[in-house]
């Protein structure tokens, strides 16, 4: 029965990790597209780099583990176990627990990598902004408990994981740290999940545009579930039983894949020619256009090449004067923040904020602007709309 559950989770294992690798190379080209160059890679894009080794580690591991014994075996077996087998169990046991501690930090450093991108895409929100700091610092937090807990309180000493036959139950088990880790992973992925959704329900985009941006940053609902069967599995499996290895594979491959996914479109409008996410002129190639719906501003270009600011995004060099108050005039009505126009930077989609800006408001998300004469009383009444395209190499 072994052997067969083994090269079950073989095949699918190293295929889903053959898909997840393919989704990270795309990432890779996709950021290189948008940025120019892969030396203006960002911090998000390293932290991947190493999220895919501590991920083919997980891989690696789960499939060892299948192989050879560990240390959470029957009692009627560990009454007879020769010293062969206990080899064989201490080598086990030293994968699944390099399995457990590269499958916490590829989930978590995913978890990491799409915190980065919220934290761009709600630049020049302070209300959104602030929701994700306080989301990473609880996602942060999580990760510092269940790693002092794995490593130093639930089998202390740390080396007891590898020990056969083991005195204390947690350290065959895990079963402690398998209930901490899943609170705090599922916890923290439920809030994740629930920072972009106030953000894409806001966008000035079409409907079906919309509901294709909340398809892609609602996979999350997936890394939660996988997690979710996860623990199911390893709470239920009976000993020998390596369906809950299966899930491990499982749940990793697949916060790998959500946490990418959101990156691609530069490389799919590169590769099939879609043009940008948001899209009104077809003869508006290598460059954007902003077009203003208020009367009484005036926009000023300083400068005909667009490039990208240090987070990759879209850098403008533009001047915004005040005609008047900001009391809601000339036949407008008044915009808030929070008002949120979706595009992206060569063919992705970028966050604009319409509107109810002041001097020391942080700049919109890819559109700084430079206010050179009006007071703290005035307020922009504008809506810029932005059409941005693939640059050719």
């Amino acid at each position: 029965m072994g052997m067969s559950e083994a090269q079950s989770l073989a095949i699918e294992s190293w295929t889903l990790y053959a898909i997840a690798i393919i989704v990270v190379i795309c990432r890779t080209l996709s950021r290189r597209i948008l940025l120019g160059s892969f030396k203006k890679l960002q911090i998000d894009d390293y932290i991947m780099f190493f999220v895919v080794c501590c991920y083919t580690i997980v891989i690696v591991g789960t499939n060892l583990t299948a192989v050879n014994l560990n240390a959470y075996l029957p009692p009627d077996f560990l009454a007879t176990i020769t010293p062969a087998e206990i080899l064989n169990a201490i080598y086990g046991c030293k994968w699944t627990f390099a399995t457990e501690l590269t499958k916490l930090t590829t989930v978590w450093g995913c978890k990491a990598c799409l915190l980065i991108l919220y934290n761009h895409m709600t630049k020049g929100l302070p209300r959104y902004h602030r929701a994700v700091k306080y989301v990473a610092a609880y996602t942060v937090s999580g990760y510092i408990i269940v790693m002092i807990l794995f490593l130093g309180v639930w089998c202390r000493p740390v080396t007891w994981y590898w020990k056969v036959p083991v005195p204390n139950s947690q350290c065959a088990s895990y079963y402690n740290h398998l209930i901490n880790d899943a609170v705090f992973n599922i916890t923290s992925d439920l809030l994740i999940l629930s920072l972009p959704i106030p953000l894409l329900i806001k966008a000035q985009l079409p409907l079906k545009r919309k509901i294709v941006l909340l398809g892609i940053f609602s996979l999350g609902t997936l890394s939660i579930l996988c997690a979710i069967l996860n623990r199911y599995y390893n709470f239920t499996a009976g000993y020998g039983s390596l369906i809950y290895l299966n899930w491990y594979a499982g749940e990793t491959s697949t916060a790998v894949i959500v946490a990418n996914i959101p990156h691609l479109w530069p490389l799919i409008s590169r590769v099939f020619g879609l043009g940008a996410f948001k899209s009104s002129s077809p003869d508006s190639s290598n460059r954007f256009h902003l077009s203003t719906s208020n009367q009484g501003i005036t926009s000023r270009r300083r400068t005909a090449h667009h490039g990208l600011d240090h987070d990759g995004y879209i850098r403008s060099e533009s001047e915004e004067r005040i005609a008047g108050g900001g009391n809601g005039g000339w036949g407008t009505k008044s915009m808030g923040e929070g008002d949120v126009e979706l595009a992206h930077a060569n063919g992705g989609f970028d966050a604009n904020v319409v509107g109810g800006g002041r001097r020391d408001d942080a700049p919109i998300w890819g559109m700084p602007v430079r206010d050179s004469d009006r007071d703290d009383k005035d307020r922009i009444m504008k809506t810029v709309h932005i059409n941005q395209f693939s640059e050719n190499d």
